[in-house]
């Protein structure tokens, strides 16, 4: 007998199944739990970064008339600064 991929294994009753899908569920909330800081902290540093690369390139545009090479300056000349 060939099953369809929407039944149960005639193994498992819904019990069984809700069962081991609850199981699973704190399993993986747990983990996420765990990770979440770590994800966190990823995004502030995400975040940082950014906003040290603005800087860096607002000083090097006052420094050289250089713009940055972000892709939002495509087709903007660079300048001399005075």
């Amino acid at each position: 007998m060939k099953l369809r991929p929407s039944e149960p294994k005639p193994t498992e009753n819904p019990e069984q199944l809700l069962a081991r899908f609850d199981k699973r569920i704190k399993q993986l909330t747990a983990r996420q739990d765990e990770i979440r800081g770590w994800y966190d902290e990823y995004v502030k540093l995400e975040k940082d970064l950014t906003r040290l690369q603005g800087s860096v390139d607002a000083v090097t545009y006052i420094a050289t008339g250089k713009l940055p090479g972000d892709g939002n300056h495509g087709g903007m000349k660079d300048h001399k600064p005075n």
